[in-house]
């Protein structure tokens, strides 16, 4: 094995800057960073990219949450396929080393960030009451109407206003998806089984919550205030990788 063992350890001590820029070497930039969308899965994220076309000991994966960001070295690998049991949702890219050299500059980078919005939304109890998780941005609509498709809406329970899934009363409100809710801490919604996926929750005010859609996606809410009748979300994201369940840090 080629790996020069001091230097692969001191590059992962010294790994971390705002750019994967520098410093620079003289080895071919690598080509084609991307995810590999329909092998992630829960919270593993897999990479891959194209060989340059000289001998190397091997490549570094990059990694940072946001970008511009705090971009970390993750891994180091012979191969071209990788796999990153991530934290969020974030940004890779690749360079080839050999011995102490390594790519003139950083490939492209891939990212599976989820689609973010950040505009305020009001469901409103006996009016538009429910919600549909789509990619662009959620739908607010009444899920009394037959024709609207909610994932989820809320109701009251004596002075308290919970959150239910689209289908727990198809009489009164028809056309409901089945999913499910867990309340979120951290950008990682649990897994498919996991005990903390409920039927319905009660909404706090600045609370985050995740969602297990009917179709295998997953989406996140914020809600930023709980009234007497009404409540105001914040943002929301959508995670457009199937069964993939990171999230995007928050960052104005």
């Amino acid at each position: 094995m080629k790996f020069l063992v001091f230097v692969s350890v001191l590059a992962l001590f010294i790994a971390c800057s705002d750019s994967p820029d520098a410093p620079s070497g003289s080895l071919p930039v690598v080509q084609n960073c991307r995810i590999l969308e329909t092998e992630c899965k829960g919270d593993t994220v897999k990479i891959a990219w194209d060989a340059v076309n000289v001998e190397v000991d091997g490549y570094r994966i990059w990694f940072a949450n946001t970008d511009p960001g705090d971009w970390n070295i993750i891994s180091q690998v012979e191969g071209t396929v990788t796999e990153h049991v991530a934290t969020s949702t974030g940004y890779y890219c690749i360079d080839a080393i050999e011995g102490i050299d390594s790519s003139e500059d950083q490939s492209n980078k891939a990212n599976n960030r989820a689609e973010m919005y950040l505009l305020s939304d009001t469901l409103t109890i006996g009016e538009n009451n429910g919600i549909r998780f789509e990619e662009a941005q959620p739908v607010i609509g009444d899920a009394a109407e037959a024709n609207f498709a909610q994932d989820l809406y809320i109701a009251k329970s004596g002075d308290t206003i919970l959150m239910y899934r689209g289908n727990s009363e198809p009489g009164i409100y028809p056309g409901g998806s089945n999913s499910l809710m867990a309340v979120a801490s951290g950008q990682v919604a649990p897994g498919v089984e996991d005990d903390a996926w409920k039927n319905s929750i009660a909404l706090q005010n600045t609370s985050d919550y995740f969602v297990q859609l009917e179709n295998g996606d997953f989406a996140y809410f914020n809600v930023d205030t709980v009234a007497a009748d009404f409540i105001v979300l914040g943002q929301t994201q959508y995670q457009t990788i199937s069964g993939l369940r990171l999230f995007n840090p928050f960052v104005f």
